[in-house]
């Protein structure tokens, strides 16, 4: 009896002190090494063709322009480019890479804490006993493979993620016996609201969440209602703007939406260039970092099946919530026409978020069973599984090295060039090119129609003029007409890659034989007057 009262005396109050700094510097620490890693893995990208899309949005938002009404945005809503030129005009920068990329890592260092806080949150009084499980899920999130290739971009990928974290952190904290329920669940109508606003898939995500508010607000239907009213309302004043956004420009917003992704997908099953989406599924989960997680997780949910008593009847209905939420974002995956890598890397934060719920109820029965060996031994096994997503990534850590050098980032390089190149240009007019970033960056001016680069460019002639006109758009076949009415004051070519290269030809047939020629780096070429 004496030893059992021993092993259950409280922490001195010297001792409790000194264990929340340890566990703060821990996670400061983890934070710090995770964080210099999506760091890393940003400024080492190279620049992608859909960035010189979402950035270019932004700058033409940022100059007045219109979405859908004065230049094209494909297959998303307009949010995204709302925040960057919100931001591009509060910097007043033309480091409009740089400042997107940015963007995406805090994004990314948002979601790690996230993470964080909710395995504390979730493992109740005792919180610093979350800590280590959290961070080793914090660790199979920032090595997984897909997410080390799709995160760090300037585009909306990372923005919807924290969104979706940050109102999952909001629900799963939440007391629903709390009057401060209204303002809480308002706040992830609003959050998943701004998501949804930016890829519209994300209202599958929306729809989920407010099934889970309704069902666990509990009590009457009124307070059911009441609850899910804050959501709602809030969600509607965030969608007031996308909403009067389309309405300036209905037909455009349409064809952007759903005709011109028809199209494109179209196009690149033609030339062969999808995956397979059993292929790409199979391809992606069988890679060591997502292998291990997905291994993990189907053992614990399984486990926490076992063990579902020790979790109270809200405990258990957000545990749902988390646990379905990496198969809705899988579901989704396979709702556009084509599949690309990035979309498999959204259900990873929260398939890791997942595993909190079945280890929290393991550790309260190992704590009223006074037999902790199963609760160590699984962590062991979430710790094993992060060293493997860390041993099969090393280039993770290994790029943090490129750092120490500013100078030679890859949103750092492009500016450079892309001011040298805009430099060049003497004659007023807009810049042709497929890569628009490379003008707007070097202070020139571009074409709206190529404001997408070569994303509708490709099958912009498949549609009908009055199709193009209403989206203004340009494709290879009419390039020649809109040249003519305005000429430009230069061509840059080399933007595509060697096996879309016969994209640039009409561009480089219009230049005049009596113009210059300057090569930039290893690919670009650039003409403008003598």
């Amino acid at each position: 009896m004496t030893e059992d009262r021993r092993r259950h005396v409280p922490a001195s109050p010297a001792a409790q002190p000194s264990s929340s700094v340890v566990c703060l510097l821990s996670s400061v620490v983890g934070i710090s090494v995770l964080g210099a890693a999506l760091l890393a893995n940003s400024m080492t990208k190279e620049v992608s063709r859909d960035e010189q899309m979402y950035c270019t949005a932004g700058v033409l938002l940022g100059q007045g322009q219109m979405i859908y009404q004065d230049f094209s945005y494909p297959s998303q809503l307009p949010y995204h480019p709302l925040l960057l030129a919100a931001l591009y005009r509060s910097l007043g920068t033309t480091h409009y890479l740089l400042a997107g990329r940015l963007v995406s890592v805090l994004c990314d260092i948002l979601v790690v804490i996230l993470i964080l806080l909710i395995y504390r949150s979730i493992f109740g009084p005792d919180r610093r006993a979350g800590l280590l499980p959290g961070l080793a899920a914090a660790v199979l999130y920032v090595f997984n493979p897909l997410v080390d290739y799709a995160a760090g971009y300037a585009w909306n990928h990372d923005v919807v993620i924290l969104g979706v974290v940050a109102s999952l952190w909001l629900f799963v904290t939440t007391d629903f016996q709390k009057r401060s329920r209204f303002w809480r669940m308002g706040l992830v109508g609003a959050l998943l609201t701004l998501a949804t606003c930016m890829r519209v898939t994300t209202v599958l995500v929306e729809l989920l969440f407010l099934g889970a508010v309704l069902v666990v607000a509990g009590g009457p239907v009124r307070n059911r209602l009441r609850t899910a009213l804050s959501f709602c309302a809030a969600a509607l004043i965030v969608a007031l703007w996308p909403l009067w956004v389309i309405a300036q420009a209905p037909q455009s917003f349409w064809l952007n939406l759903v005709h011109i992704p028809t199209l494109y997908g179209r196009w690149l099953h033609e030339i062969g260039k999808t995956y397979g989406k059993a292929t790409l599924t199979l391809d992606a989960l069988t890679q060591p970092g997502y292998l291990a997680l997905l291994a993990l997780g189907v053992y614990l949910i399984v486990l926490g099946w076992r063990q579902r008593s020790k979790l109270d009847r809200t405990e258990r209905q957000k545990a749902v919530l988390v646990a379905l939420l990496p198969l809705l974002f899988l579901a989704i995956a396979y709702i556009p026409p084509t599949m690309w890598h990035q979309y498999l890397a959204v259900p990873v934060p929260f398939l890791a978020i997942a595993l909190a719920y079945p280890l929290a109820a393991l550790r309260r029965h190992t704590e009223e069973s006074r037999n902790p060996r199963w609760y160590w031994l699984t962590c062991g096994l979430v710790g094993a599984a992060a060293m493997v997503a860390v041993w099969a990534g090393p280039l993770i850590l290994y790029r943090c090295l490129f750092l120490a050098v500013p100078e030679k980032w890859t949103p750092v390089e492009f500016h450079k060039a892309s001011v040298k190149i805009g430099a060049g240009f003497t004659e007023p007019g807009p810049v042709l090119t497929l890569g628009p970033l490379h003008a707007l960056e070097g202070g020139r001016d571009i074409y709206p129609e190529l404001s997408c680069g070569s994303v509708v460019y490709r099958v912009a002639d498949r549609m009908s003029a009055q199709e193009r006109q209403i989206t203004h758009t340009i494709g290879p076949e009419s390039l020649p007409e809109l040249v003519r009415a305005h000429p430009p004051a230069g061509i840059i070519v080399g933007v595509e890659p060697s096996y879309f290269a016969s994209l640039e030809e009409p561009l480089r047939k219009l230049v005049p034989p009596d113009w210059l020629r300057d090569t930039y780096g290893d690919t670009l070429q650039v003409y403008r007057r003598r």
